[in-house]
């Protein structure tokens, strides 16, 4: 079966003049046409995103099943699936004390198994993506890792998953580094890119298109 996903470092739905824009958001999310949508970076009911839950939004434009992790109040990441979404976590993974507390969403929908990730800063990544590959493949296959690991290609290790090596997505005016990223299992890769640059956000969408 053909999959099509998508990562979105969403960056609230913030547009370059600073106004975080959940409409621009959802326009963008849904001209994706995808089957999985793993965002980062999600508000929920926030002032600045004018209390709407930009989740919810999402889900409804796309026409997605949705379930939303939350690392801080009122902000997470948020997994997006087609036809359905079953048997999910909110995993919380270990940082440093003085470090941004991050989540993990795994669920089960599109006939795989899928982890929603955005990783750590200075250095509370590298013990974070073990963690998430654990839980990961302890589910059925096949395996769906995707997200923003804050993480250079060159360093990665996720065994027993294969890494798609992606193209640069940040910062989205002018891509350079190579952070939001694809691991899969069991899952044969036809085609990762990275979409043009939206009307939100300081990342670029990550597209891989992938069959069972």
């Amino acid at each position: 079966m053909p999959i099509r996903a998508v990562s979105f470092n969403i960056q609230h739905g913030r547009r370059p003049d600073g106004v975080v824009d959940v409409d621009a958001l959802a326009a963008s999310c849904a001209s994706f046409d995808a089957d999985v949508l793993a965002l980062q970076e999600v508000d929920r009911e926030t002032r600045r995103a004018g209390f709407a839950d930009e989740a919810a939004v999402v889900a409804e434009a796309c026409d997605m099943a949705f379930a939303f992790g939350e690392a801080l109040p009122h902000y997470g990441n948020a997994l997006l699936v087609r036809g359905g979404l079953a048997d999910v976590e909110v995993l919380a993974l270990p940082h440093a004390p003085d470090r941004e507390p991050r989540v993990a969403v795994l669920g089960r929908g599109a006939g795989i198994s899928i982890a929603c990730v955005h990783l750590g800063l200075h250095g509370d990544a590298v013990p974070q993506l073990p963690r998430v590959l654990e839980a990961l493949c302890e589910r059925p296959g096949p395996h769906l890792l995707i997200g923003d690991l804050n993480l250079e290609f060159e360093v990665l290790d996720v065994a027993p998953l294969t890494l798609v090596e992606p193209p640069p997505t940040f910062p989205a005016h002018r891509p350079r580094r190579r952070i939001d990223h694809v691991a899969v299992g069991g899952l044969r890769v036809s085609r990762v890119a990275a979409l043009p640059e939206q009307a939100v956000s300081d990342h670029r969408p990550l597209l891989v298109e992938a069959s069972s």
